[in-house]
């Protein structure tokens, strides 16, 4: 894959136990890191595989595998301005460890 298509920014986001302003502690979405990604809509066979799902809006992520390589479907999500996307699966493309294919599904609110 050409660098020049990792076009878009995503915040990669971890569902964690924090310390708010007040010392205080919660549990909730935090920043982990913005990395830069390519955004690509399903088509195809993989269209109509989230569509059996009712996956209505799946969006296909492509990142550096260097990006963030601990990334897994639990406890992740994607934020890409004011859209969040719920991680459903993760590929390492051709287990080169170059390229992490991430399929995840937006969340209307």
């Amino acid at each position: 894959m050409r660098v020049s298509r990792l076009n878009h920014r995503v915040t990669i986001q971890r569902y964690a136990e924090y310390e708010d302003d007040h010392g205080i502690s919660r549990e909730g979405w935090v920043d982990l890191k913005t990395v830069w990604c390519s955004m690509n809509n399903l088509y195809g066979k993989e269209y109509w595989e989230a569509k059996q799902y009712s996956a209505e809006n799946t969006i296909e992520f492509v990142i550096r595998y260097n990006a963030c390589k601990d990334l897994s479907v639990n406890g992740y999500r994607l934020k890409q301005g004011n859209r969040l996307f719920n991680i459903t699966s993760i590929d390492n493309v051709q287990y080169n460890n170059e390229m992490l294919k991430i399929k995840a599904i937006e969340v209307i609110a």
